[in-house]
């Protein structure tokens, strides 16, 4: 039998967020026949999907200072990639793709995973001028590839994300009773942290204009700050707007999962996005989809046919696509079971994994070469 490759994955943090649960969960996929896996990542705070990886048996390691990033970063790379001794490296977003770049003797597989210009202007700058150093380079949808298109480097590949969820009538019962929401009320439901770009003042101002006209209406949005202060600063606008009671910010939630299995319609707001995982996981528990037609969204989110498209930064166009689908039962079963169907067929998280290991066989076959 061949020796197993060593394949080191590099991420900034193992938080709840959508590159973060393709890690771990992807995990779960890992051909650990063909291939030796080890987890590192940089924050130490953002850990809380670290349990998820270890329980599969794989290895997890810091790298982090207790402020994250520090002058011992590279140091500490350098002495895990001694100790672990992988025949290539997978980077995830820029950070880590940066440091696996100037600090790795291997190759470098790197996914971008957002719409290149979304990063403020020194990651942007650092990341673009290192491309040229990856191996190969993964986009998560056609508008993250069209990003980079122009960025030197190995060959881009377009890999989508997938996931694999299943719905949990019992757990949906419980969401639905911790917010005191009956079956006679709408729920929508939000995922997303509160990152610029997300969309956060965008659904507010659609939740306004939505529940003017619809009393049966709560609204949920699941999400972990960025900065302290997020989460209180979203909830006073709410106040001023005179919704606080009908829209919910419930900050971060590892069962996030629950409220959308529990959820009439989903939304995302946002004004940027790659290929949102909390897009892919609501339509795999059969729930039709209001999004704004930004990044790779419109590529699984077809408009009529999966869910709902609205322009960007429209607060009106969002509440009046949520007003329409929370009006018809019939329209929201269409959509959702289009939207099931879809990734079913093409976003399962067993492909995705499949294929990201076909590009370690073709990059470490050319270095055996």
């Amino acid at each position: 039998m061949n020796e197993r490759r060593r394949v080191l994955v590099l991420i900034k943090g193992l938080g709840i967020g959508g590159a973060e649960r393709l890690v771990s969960s992807g995990s779960a996929y890992w051909d650990t026949d063909r291939f030796e896996y080890h987890v590192a990542y940089i924050l130490p705070w953002k850990d809380a999907l670290v349990p998820e990886i270890e329980g599969r048996g794989i290895e997890v390691t810091c790298i982090g200072g207790q402020r994250g990033f520090d002058p011992l970063v590279p140091l500490r790379w350098r002495s895990l990639l001694k100790r672990f001794r992988p025949d290539l490296v997978h980077a995830h977003l820029p950070s880590a793709g940066i440091l696996a770049r100037l600090f790795t003797p291997v190759p470098v597989v790197y996914t971008e995973h957002n719409i290149a210009s979304s990063y403020k202007p020194p990651t942007r700058v650092a990341n673009r001028i290192t491309y040229g150093m990856n191996s190969v380079a993964i986009a998560v949808s056609d508008a993250v590839l069209d990003s980079i298109s122009d960025f030197s480097g190995g060959p881009h590949r377009i890999i989508e994300n997938g996931v694999a969820v299943e719905p949990n009538g019992d757990r949906a019962v419980a969401a639905r009773q911790e917010l005191s929401v009956d079956d006679t009320t709408k729920l929508v439901v939000h995922v997303g942290n509160i990152r610029p770009h997300k969309g956060h003042s965008n659904l507010l101002a659609a939740a306004e204009l939505l529940l003017a006209s619809h009393e049966d209406v709560v609204i949920v949005s699941i999400g972990g700050e960025k900065f302290p202060g997020d989460l209180e600063r979203l909830r006073n606008e709410a106040a001023a707007r005179g919704i606080d009671s009908k829209i919910r910010f419930l900050g971060s939630r590892a069962d996030a999962l629950d409220f959308v299995a529990a959820a009439d319609v989903f939304v995302n707001p946002a004004d940027v996005e790659g290929l949102p995982v909390a897009i892919l996981e609501a339509m795999a528990l059969g729930k039709p989809v209001v999004a704004t037609a930004v990044g790779g969204v419109p590529s699984v989110v077809l408009d009529g046919q999966t869910g709902r498209l609205v322009p960007p930064k429209n607060p009106e166009g969002l509440a009046s696509a949520m007003a329409e689908l929370l009006a018809s039962s019939e329209e929201r079963r269409r959509l959702a079971g289009n939207a099931r169907a879809l990734i079913e067929r093409r976003f399962s998280l067993a492909r995705m994994v499949e294929r990201y290991e076909n590009v370690y066989d073709e990059v470490l076959g050319a270095v055996r070469r």
